[in-house]
């Protein structure tokens, strides 16, 4: 099932700043394509909770397979196919 909103993608944008963001998205700690997509549709948006993401999961605060328990928990609560 594909998602409700498509993401955008970093050959979409021309803001150097979101296609760095996107690619840390696909690429960094997260590795969250869509989720980093959907809101990079907003790229004010996602400017500015990336670093809240960080400062709540980045660092090792919360061991990784708790963090993959949450992101497992959130798609089932949002109906979506992670």
């Amino acid at each position: 099932m594909p998602s409700r909103i498509e993401p955008i993608t970093t050959d979409q944008t021309t803001d150097e700043d979101l296609r760095q963001l996107l690619d840390d998205g696909a690429n960094g700690w997260w590795k969250d394509t869509e989720m980093f997509g959907v809101i990079g549709r907003v790229p004010d948006l996602l400017k500015t909770i990336v670093p809240v993401f960080g400062a709540f999961f980045g660092g090792g605060r919360i061991e990784p397979h708790i963090l993959e328990m949450m992101r497992v928990k959130t798609g089932q609560m949002n109906d979506c196919h992670y």
